[in-house]
């Protein structure tokens, strides 16, 4: 199988496997693991934490020793993770899970785009990486009616499905993944716990794109933490959330009327989310030209921008439809701009330092939700859930305000 249709699958797979486990956990949370809002905002926050202490050296580990080898370690890590929730519906059971979902997560990211870029060059795998989030959001798709009855069946049980396939795809990966293109690094451990700081900060001084990427991330992240931590809490207690009648049908009568509506409602906001997502990705695909720095930063720009706005909506909103409509809004702009992200910062970089890199941003982004998670969580007991929304807004505006800026000298230089 050639390297970029394998990265393909790797997405849709992954995100697959993912949303299997996920489109109804709002419900398995806070009906089955009776999980109060700033509980659901805590687990988001431990699960954060494990990004940001593990992307880096993650990242590290796959530039100096193997892509291939972290993929899979992540998948290992990821497959078990879900089991955990899936086992132990608590607090404490789901945020361990979580918790090492985020490092197997870090395994991942950085190491499979520094793996396609390695594999077929750095301007085709720009390309590639909106078409791979397009197939992310396929996957996202196709999963929502599995879920559905899975979860009607035994709440449980879309965790442990999602477990057994990420197993699945690591052994699929061990025998069929190429590393061709990867050049191994003659140097030694001791090497490797220096590089970064004295790397790292001598490319923040001389490349502003990786300076705007990090403080852009951490930005987006605080309203990508807020929202989607907060997300169950609030559609679950809008009084005008429409029943779906006949819905216990899909769940073969194992739930009640008002479960089995919710669990539909669930897999509405969640599919919703990703058809909307995959028509984002295939305007950016269509609009945005990748190989151009400016056609890039002045997409951030608008993105970022009405992810505020999104929020804010979201935040404000007193009727289920509006809520879900603005939610949907939000999820579609913020998949849609992470391959723009990456090709924003994956330009002029050595391949021996690219998954660190981009592993990077990533982190910027988890330091962001790690930071906002505490904070929302006192700002939603203190005042409101919606205070805590429309504050957290104001972050993704000021990014989009910073890529404005940033479009004035890449204007210049492109002529």
């Amino acid at each position: 199988m050639k390297s970029e249709k394998l990265y393909y699958l790797i997405n849709f797979c992954d995100n697959f496997f993912f949303s299997l486990a996920t489109v109804t956990y709002g419900v398995y949370a806070v009906r089955h693991g009776q999980l109060e809002a700033y509980q659901l905002i805590l687990i988001g926050t431990a699960m954060e934490l494990a990004v940001f202490m593990a992307e880096v050296p993650t990242g590290i580990m796959a530039d100096r020793y193997t892509r291939k080898g972290s993929i899979l370690i992540g998948l290992f890590v990821m497959s078990a993770s879900i089991a955990i929730v899936g086992l132990s519906p608590t607090f404490t059971g789901i945020g361990l899970g979580m918790f090492s979902w985020g490092i197997g997560y870090s395994f991942i990211s950085g190491a499979q785009e520094a793996w396609l870029s390695d594999e077929i060059g750095e301007t085709k795998a720009n390309k590639a990486f909106i078409k791979a989030a397009q197939w992310q959001m396929a996957g996202g798709v196709l999963s929502i009616i599995p879920s559905i009855v899975l979860a009607g069946i035994n709440p449980r049980l879309p965790f442990i499905t999602a477990a057994f396939f990420y197993a699945s795809l690591m052994f699929f990966l061990l025998g069929h993944m190429p590393e061709k293109g990867f050049i191994r690094r003659a140097s030694s451990m001791k090497g490797s716990v220096s590089i970064l700081p004295e790397g790292f900060w001598s490319r923040l001084k001389t490349n502003h794109l990786m300076f705007i990427g990090i403080v852009t991330s951490v930005c987006i992240g605080v309203t990508m933490e807020t929202s989607m931590r907060f997300m169950p809490h609030i559609m679950l207690n809008l009084q005008d959330m429409p029943n779906i009648p006949f819905m216990n049908y899909f769940t073969f009568g194992m739930t009640g009327d008002a479960e089995s509506s919710e669990l539909g409602w669930f897999g509405i906001i969640k599919g919703g989310g990703y058809l909307a997502a995959l028509f984002g990705t295939f305007l950016v695909g269509k609009v945005v030209k990748t190989e151009r720095l400016l056609s890039v930063s002045r997409a951030l720009t608008f993105s970022t921008l009405i992810l505020g706005l999104s929020a804010l909506v979201f935040g404000a909103a007193n009727g289920f439809l509006l809520a879900l409509f603005s939610y949907w809004l939000l999820i579609a702009v913020e998949e849609s701009m992470y391959p723009l992200r990456v090709a924003f910062v994956n330009r002029g970089v050595q391949s021996s330092e690219r998954a660190t890199l981009i592993s990077i941003i990533s982190q910027s982004s988890s330091f962001g939700e790690m930071s906002a998670g505490p904070i929302m969580a006192i700002i939603s007991v203190a005042r409101s859930v919606s205070f805590a929304l429309i504050t957290s807004a104001v972050a993704s505006v000021s990014a989009s305000l910073l890529f404005a800026k940033s479009s004035f000298p890449l204007k210049e230089n492109e002529g």
